[in-house]
């Protein structure tokens, strides 16, 4: 009997010692900001205020994924809906877009260059 309650304290006192194995790692914590983005190409209308979106945030923050992202949705966009995206409307202004990239260009960012 004595054996036994031994080999339940050696097994009992183990568990302390695995359970802290398996929490103590090296893990990197990465913490995301919210971003403040629009992204859609489901409509003429969102592909204009995503786009808007995505060059103010390009403006703003100047990281390269905000290039990539704006790539993406202008092909996306243009194959869906052509022409129908230089045609201004109450929802869609393609010289506000143009303002945009304008301004970036001044401020050195090529959003086609990636």
């Amino acid at each position: 009997m004595k054996l036994k309650s031994m080999s339940r304290l050696t097994h009992i006192g183990m568990i302390p010692i695995l359970l802290s194995l398996i929490t103590c790692d090296d893990r990197v914590v990465i913490i995301e900001e919210d971003l403040d983005l629009y992204y859609s190409s489901t409509s003429v209308c969102n592909c204009y205020k995503s786009g808007m979106s995505t060059l103010s945030n390009l403006i703003e923050h100047k990281d390269d994924v905000y290039k990539i992202l704006f790539q993406e949705l202008r092909m996306n966009c243009l194959t869906k809906y052509g022409t129908h995206l230089f045609t201004p409307t109450y929802c869609n202004h393609p010289d506000s877009i143009g303002m945009l990239m304008d301004s970036l260009y001044s401020m050195g960012i090529d959003i086609n260059d990636y």
